[in-house]
Protein backbone atom coordinates (compact mmCIF):
# COMPACT_ATOMS: atom_id res chain seq x y z
CA UNK A 1 0.00 0.00 0.00
CA UNK A 2 1.22 3.43 -0.94
CA UNK A 3 0.32 7.10 0.08
CA UNK A 4 0.25 7.55 -3.52
CA UNK A 5 -2.65 5.17 -4.43
CA UNK A 6 -5.92 7.58 -5.30
CA UNK A 7 -9.47 5.76 -4.52
CA UNK A 8 -11.78 5.97 -8.22
CA UNK A 9 -14.87 7.01 -6.32
CA UNK A 10 -17.87 6.29 -8.10
CA UNK A 11 -21.78 7.09 -8.59
CA UNK A 12 -22.36 4.30 -6.01
CA UNK A 13 -19.93 5.42 -3.31
CA UNK A 14 -21.37 8.98 -3.41
CA UNK A 15 -24.96 7.66 -3.03
CA UNK A 16 -23.61 5.70 0.06
CA UNK A 17 -21.96 8.81 1.48
CA UNK A 18 -25.17 11.03 0.83
CA UNK A 19 -27.41 7.98 2.54
CA UNK A 20 -24.66 7.04 5.25
CA UNK A 21 -24.77 10.93 6.31
CA UNK A 22 -28.43 11.46 7.20
CA UNK A 23 -28.07 10.15 10.51
CA UNK A 24 -25.19 12.78 11.66
CA UNK A 25 -27.05 15.29 9.92
CA UNK A 26 -29.96 14.66 11.86
CA UNK A 27 -28.55 15.06 15.05
CA UNK A 28 -26.58 18.19 13.93
CA UNK A 29 -30.28 19.70 13.31
CA UNK A 30 -30.73 18.88 16.99
CA UNK A 31 -27.43 20.27 18.35
CA UNK A 32 -25.44 17.82 18.58
CA UNK A 33 -21.93 19.41 17.53
CA UNK A 34 -18.93 16.47 18.30
CA UNK A 35 -20.54 13.13 16.90
CA UNK A 36 -18.29 10.39 17.69
CA UNK A 37 -18.58 6.69 15.98
CA UNK A 38 -16.65 4.01 17.25
CA UNK A 39 -16.21 0.36 16.00
CA UNK A 40 -14.32 -2.67 16.46
CA UNK A 41 -12.21 -5.02 14.63
CA UNK A 42 -11.00 -8.55 15.90
CA UNK A 43 -13.68 -10.30 17.81
CA UNK A 44 -14.05 -13.50 15.95
CA UNK A 45 -10.01 -14.43 15.76
CA UNK A 46 -8.26 -16.99 16.97
CA UNK A 47 -5.22 -14.72 17.62
CA UNK A 48 -4.60 -11.26 18.46
CA UNK A 49 -6.01 -8.49 20.21
CA UNK A 50 -9.51 -7.07 19.54
CA UNK A 51 -8.70 -3.73 18.62
CA UNK A 52 -11.42 -0.52 19.26
CA UNK A 53 -11.20 2.74 17.40
CA UNK A 54 -13.13 6.19 17.88
CA UNK A 55 -13.16 9.40 15.74
CA UNK A 56 -15.16 12.60 15.56
CA UNK A 57 -15.73 13.94 11.48
CA UNK A 58 -15.57 17.51 10.68
CA UNK A 59 -19.02 18.15 8.91
CA UNK A 60 -17.31 20.25 6.33
CA UNK A 61 -14.92 17.12 4.72
CA UNK A 62 -16.47 14.55 2.67
CA UNK A 63 -14.56 11.37 2.87
CA UNK A 64 -16.16 9.73 -0.15
CA UNK A 65 -15.20 6.11 -0.14
CA UNK A 66 -16.12 5.29 3.38
CA UNK A 67 -18.14 1.69 3.98
CA UNK A 68 -17.86 -1.46 5.96
CA UNK A 69 -14.12 -1.34 6.49
CA UNK A 70 -14.92 -5.52 5.54
CA UNK A 71 -16.62 -4.36 2.25
CA UNK A 72 -13.47 -2.55 0.81
CA UNK A 73 -10.30 -3.51 -0.40
CA UNK A 74 -7.28 -3.29 1.14
CA UNK A 75 -5.76 -0.41 -1.06
CA UNK A 76 -8.99 1.11 -0.32
CA UNK A 77 -8.95 0.92 3.71
CA UNK A 78 -4.95 2.08 3.49
CA UNK A 79 -5.74 5.68 1.49
CA UNK A 80 -8.85 6.10 4.05
CA UNK A 81 -7.16 5.37 7.02
CA UNK A 82 -4.68 7.71 6.08
CA UNK A 83 -7.50 10.38 5.05
CA UNK A 84 -9.10 9.59 8.58
CA UNK A 85 -5.95 10.84 10.66
CA UNK A 86 -5.10 13.76 8.70
CA UNK A 87 -8.76 15.11 8.47
CA UNK A 88 -10.33 13.89 11.46
CA UNK A 89 -11.07 16.45 14.78
CA UNK A 90 -10.04 13.70 17.07
CA UNK A 91 -9.20 10.04 16.62
CA UNK A 92 -8.43 7.18 19.18
CA UNK A 93 -7.15 3.86 18.95
CA UNK A 94 -6.92 1.10 21.52
CA UNK A 95 -6.64 -2.67 22.01
CA UNK A 96 -7.28 -4.89 24.52
CA UNK A 97 -4.88 -8.26 24.43
CA UNK A 98 -5.28 -11.60 23.58
CA UNK A 99 -4.54 -12.21 27.78
CA UNK A 100 -6.91 -10.09 28.58
CA UNK A 101 -9.53 -11.58 26.45
CA UNK A 102 -8.77 -15.03 28.19
CA UNK A 103 -8.88 -13.84 31.85
CA UNK A 104 -12.57 -12.22 30.77
CA UNK A 105 -14.21 -12.53 27.72
CA UNK A 106 -14.42 -11.49 24.18
CA UNK A 107 -17.51 -9.07 24.76
CA UNK A 108 -16.43 -7.38 27.94
CA UNK A 109 -12.90 -6.88 26.23
CA UNK A 110 -14.28 -5.21 23.61
CA UNK A 111 -16.66 -3.06 25.83
CA UNK A 112 -13.66 -2.15 26.98
CA UNK A 113 -11.50 -1.37 24.11
CA UNK A 114 -14.02 0.49 22.84
CA UNK A 115 -14.86 2.80 26.08
CA UNK A 116 -10.77 3.36 26.06
CA UNK A 117 -11.43 4.60 22.51
CA UNK A 118 -14.16 6.97 23.32
CA UNK A 119 -12.31 8.07 26.22
CA UNK A 120 -9.02 9.25 24.33
CA UNK A 121 -11.00 11.79 22.35
CA UNK A 122 -10.55 15.24 22.97
CA UNK A 123 -12.52 16.89 22.51
CA UNK A 124 -15.33 15.32 24.20
CA UNK A 125 -18.49 14.28 21.79
CA UNK A 126 -21.71 15.16 22.59
CA UNK A 127 -23.15 12.00 21.15
CA UNK A 128 -21.43 8.46 19.73
CA UNK A 129 -22.82 5.88 17.50
CA UNK A 130 -21.84 2.84 17.52
CA UNK A 131 -21.86 -0.63 15.99
CA UNK A 132 -24.77 -3.22 17.73
CA UNK A 133 -22.71 -2.62 20.79
CA UNK A 134 -24.74 -1.52 24.02
CA UNK A 135 -22.23 0.80 26.00
CA UNK A 136 -22.80 2.23 29.25
CA UNK A 137 -20.76 4.67 31.96
CA UNK A 138 -20.81 8.13 29.75
CA UNK A 139 -22.34 10.83 30.34
CA UNK A 140 -23.29 11.50 26.89
CA UNK A 141 -25.40 9.64 24.56
CA UNK A 142 -24.36 6.16 23.14
CA UNK A 143 -26.57 4.89 20.17
CA UNK A 144 -25.98 2.15 18.89
CA UNK A 145 -27.53 0.33 15.75
CA UNK A 146 -27.27 -3.27 13.93
CA UNK A 147 -24.87 -2.62 10.96
CA UNK A 148 -23.92 0.65 12.06
CA UNK A 149 -20.45 0.66 9.80
CA UNK A 150 -23.04 0.23 6.84
CA UNK A 151 -25.25 3.18 8.24
CA UNK A 152 -23.01 5.80 9.43
CA UNK A 153 -20.13 7.56 8.21
CA UNK A 154 -18.62 8.33 11.44
CA UNK A 155 -18.44 4.67 12.45
CA UNK A 156 -17.60 3.39 9.00
CA UNK A 157 -14.86 5.47 9.52
CA UNK A 158 -13.83 3.98 13.10
CA UNK A 159 -14.09 0.37 11.81
CA UNK A 160 -11.30 1.71 8.64
CA UNK A 161 -9.06 2.89 11.85
CA UNK A 162 -9.46 -0.29 13.93
CA UNK A 163 -9.35 -2.67 10.92
CA UNK A 164 -6.31 -1.05 9.41
CA UNK A 165 -4.52 -1.03 12.88
CA UNK A 166 -5.17 -4.53 13.52
CA UNK A 167 -4.39 -5.72 10.55
CA UNK A 168 -0.94 -4.16 10.20
CA UNK A 169 -0.36 -5.41 13.89
CA UNK A 170 -0.69 -8.94 12.20
CA UNK A 171 1.59 -8.22 9.75
CA UNK A 172 4.05 -7.79 12.56
CA UNK A 173 3.29 -10.40 14.59
CA UNK A 174 3.80 -12.71 11.43
CA UNK A 175 7.31 -11.59 11.72
CA UNK A 176 7.80 -12.52 14.78
CA UNK A 177 5.97 -16.12 14.60
CA UNK A 178 6.01 -17.24 11.47
CA UNK A 179 5.23 -20.79 11.66
CA UNK A 180 1.39 -19.84 11.79
CA UNK A 181 0.70 -17.36 9.00
CA UNK A 182 -0.67 -14.32 11.06
CA UNK A 183 0.07 -11.84 7.45
CA UNK A 184 -2.53 -13.92 5.51
CA UNK A 185 -5.37 -14.92 7.71
CA UNK A 186 -5.02 -11.84 10.56
CA UNK A 187 -5.40 -14.92 13.32
CA UNK A 188 -9.04 -15.54 12.02
CA UNK A 189 -9.80 -19.46 11.86
CA UNK A 190 -8.83 -20.65 8.52
CA UNK A 191 -8.25 -24.32 7.58
CA UNK A 192 -3.95 -23.15 7.44
CA UNK A 193 -4.07 -21.58 10.58
CA UNK A 194 -6.07 -24.44 12.54
CA UNK A 195 -3.54 -26.77 10.85
CA UNK A 196 -0.54 -24.71 12.08
CA UNK A 197 -2.00 -24.44 15.47
CA UNK A 198 -2.67 -28.46 15.64
CA UNK A 199 1.21 -28.94 14.33
CA UNK A 200 2.98 -25.98 16.21
CA UNK A 201 0.94 -25.52 19.09
CA UNK A 202 -0.44 -22.28 20.15
CA UNK A 203 1.77 -18.99 20.28
CA UNK A 204 1.61 -16.38 22.67
CA UNK A 205 -0.63 -14.21 20.90
CA UNK A 206 -3.42 -17.42 20.95
CA UNK A 207 -6.52 -16.82 23.00
CA UNK A 208 -6.36 -19.87 24.80
CA UNK A 209 -10.17 -19.64 25.58
CA UNK A 210 -10.78 -19.99 21.78
CA UNK A 211 -8.73 -22.82 21.22
CA UNK A 212 -10.26 -25.61 23.46
CA UNK A 213 -11.83 -27.90 20.51
CA UNK A 214 -8.46 -27.50 19.35
CA UNK A 215 -5.42 -28.15 21.26
CA UNK A 216 -5.78 -30.04 24.36
CA UNK A 217 -5.11 -27.25 27.40
CA UNK A 218 -1.76 -28.70 28.24
CA UNK A 219 -0.46 -27.96 24.53
CA UNK A 220 0.81 -24.81 25.45
CA UNK A 221 2.81 -24.67 22.35
CA UNK A 222 6.02 -25.77 20.54
CA UNK A 223 7.13 -22.36 20.07
CA UNK A 224 11.06 -22.47 20.76
CA UNK A 225 12.47 -23.16 24.30
CA UNK A 226 15.81 -21.26 23.74
CA UNK A 227 15.48 -18.23 26.32
CA UNK A 228 17.39 -16.12 23.81
CA UNK A 229 14.58 -16.52 21.39
CA UNK A 230 11.54 -15.45 23.63
CA UNK A 231 12.92 -12.95 25.04
CA UNK A 232 13.51 -11.07 21.67
CA UNK A 233 10.15 -12.33 20.89
CA UNK A 234 8.40 -10.58 23.74
CA UNK A 235 10.29 -7.56 23.15
CA UNK A 236 8.85 -7.59 19.83
CA UNK A 237 5.18 -8.22 20.89
CA UNK A 238 5.54 -5.31 23.49
CA UNK A 239 6.88 -2.79 20.33
CA UNK A 240 3.93 -4.15 17.91
CA UNK A 241 1.08 -3.54 21.05
CA UNK A 242 2.88 0.19 21.73
CA UNK A 243 1.97 0.86 17.85
CA UNK A 244 6.06 -0.15 16.36
CA UNK A 245 6.40 -1.82 13.41
CA UNK A 246 9.36 -4.61 12.68
CA UNK A 247 11.31 -3.48 9.87
CA UNK A 248 14.15 -5.48 10.61
CA UNK A 249 15.36 -8.86 12.60
CA UNK A 250 18.42 -10.46 13.41
CA UNK A 251 20.48 -7.97 11.19
CA UNK A 252 24.14 -9.39 10.90
CA UNK A 253 27.55 -8.96 9.37
CA UNK A 254 29.89 -11.26 9.75
CA UNK A 255 33.41 -9.74 11.92
CA UNK A 256 30.87 -6.49 12.29
CA UNK A 257 28.00 -7.65 14.85
CA UNK A 258 24.19 -8.00 15.00
CA UNK A 259 21.21 -6.53 15.49
CA UNK A 260 18.12 -8.08 17.37
CA UNK A 261 15.47 -5.63 16.38
CA UNK A 262 14.83 -2.41 14.24
CA UNK A 263 11.41 -0.81 15.36
CA UNK A 264 10.17 2.41 13.89
CA UNK A 265 7.63 4.27 14.78
CA UNK A 266 6.30 7.73 13.06
CA UNK A 267 9.67 9.68 12.25
CA UNK A 268 11.34 7.17 15.09
CA UNK A 269 13.65 4.71 14.44
CA UNK A 270 14.71 2.26 17.90
CA UNK A 271 17.50 -0.22 17.26
CA UNK A 272 17.10 -2.97 20.34
CA UNK A 273 19.71 -5.21 21.58
CA UNK A 274 17.72 -8.26 23.75
CA UNK A 275 18.79 -9.61 26.93
CA UNK A 276 17.13 -12.06 29.80
CA UNK A 277 18.11 -12.41 32.94
CA UNK A 278 17.25 -15.21 35.50
CA UNK A 279 16.26 -14.55 38.72
CA UNK A 280 19.82 -15.31 40.21
CA UNK A 281 21.39 -12.61 37.94
CA UNK A 282 22.52 -9.29 39.68
CA UNK A 283 19.74 -6.78 38.81
CA UNK A 284 19.76 -4.32 35.61
CA UNK A 285 21.59 -1.10 35.63
CA UNK A 286 22.26 1.34 33.33
CA UNK A 287 23.28 -0.39 29.51
CA UNK A 288 27.03 -0.07 30.64
CA UNK A 289 26.45 -2.66 33.59
CA UNK A 290 24.70 -5.18 30.99
CA UNK A 291 26.62 -4.66 27.82
CA UNK A 292 30.31 -4.97 27.92
CA UNK A 293 32.05 -2.10 26.04
CA UNK A 294 32.98 -4.35 22.87
CA UNK A 295 29.53 -5.36 22.84
CA UNK A 296 28.87 -1.56 22.67
CA UNK A 297 30.61 -1.46 20.07
CA UNK A 298 29.89 -3.84 17.48
CA UNK A 299 26.20 -2.83 18.21
CA UNK A 300 27.40 0.13 16.88
CA UNK A 301 28.88 -1.06 14.37
CA UNK A 302 26.16 -3.05 13.08
CA UNK A 303 24.01 -0.50 13.63
CA UNK A 304 25.80 2.01 11.27
CA UNK A 305 25.81 -0.37 8.59
CA UNK A 306 22.41 -0.87 8.91
CA UNK A 307 21.55 2.56 8.57
CA UNK A 308 24.30 3.61 5.48
CA UNK A 309 22.17 0.65 3.75
CA UNK A 310 18.78 1.95 4.40
CA UNK A 311 18.20 5.93 3.57
CA UNK A 312 15.92 7.28 6.30
CA UNK A 313 16.10 10.83 5.49
CA UNK A 314 17.43 13.48 7.66
CA UNK A 315 13.86 13.68 9.92
CA UNK A 316 14.30 10.25 11.55
CA UNK A 317 15.46 10.19 14.66
CA UNK A 318 17.47 7.09 15.62
CA UNK A 319 17.98 5.89 19.01
CA UNK A 320 19.91 2.56 20.59
CA UNK A 321 18.23 0.65 23.28
CA UNK A 322 18.77 -2.53 25.53
CA UNK A 323 15.84 -4.19 26.33
CA UNK A 324 16.40 -5.87 29.50
CA UNK A 325 14.17 -8.41 30.40
CA UNK A 326 13.64 -10.32 33.71
CA UNK A 327 13.13 -13.91 33.68
CA UNK A 328 11.31 -15.71 36.89
CA UNK A 329 12.37 -19.00 37.90
CA UNK A 330 10.43 -20.96 35.35
CA UNK A 331 11.72 -18.78 32.46
CA UNK A 332 8.39 -16.86 31.99
CA UNK A 333 9.12 -12.90 31.41
CA UNK A 334 8.79 -10.50 34.88
CA UNK A 335 9.44 -7.32 33.24
CA UNK A 336 11.14 -5.35 30.67
CA UNK A 337 13.07 -1.89 30.78
CA UNK A 338 14.06 -0.06 28.11
CA UNK A 339 17.84 1.42 28.67
CA UNK A 340 19.18 3.88 26.52
CA UNK A 341 22.72 2.81 24.59
CA UNK A 342 24.29 6.00 24.22
CA UNK A 343 23.77 7.30 20.74
CA UNK A 344 26.08 6.27 17.91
Amino acid sequence: MTSEYRIRITDRDLERFEKMAEWERELRSQGFRFIAGVDEAGRGPLAGPVVAAACILPPDVNLYGLNDSKKMTEKRREALYSEIKENAVAWCVTMVSEKDIDLTNILDATKDAMRQALRGLRPQPDVALIDAVVLEGFDYPILPRVQGDAHSNVIAAASVLAKVTRDNMMRNFDKVYPAYGFAQHKGYGTKAHIKAIMREGPCPIHRLSFLKNIVQPSHTGSSTNKTGENVERHVAYDLISRGFTIIDRRYSLPNIGEIDLIAKHGQRIMIIECKGRGPTSHVFGGSEEALEDHQIQRIKKASSCWLDSHPLGDDMTIELYLAAVDLDEKGHVSSLTYLPIDSI
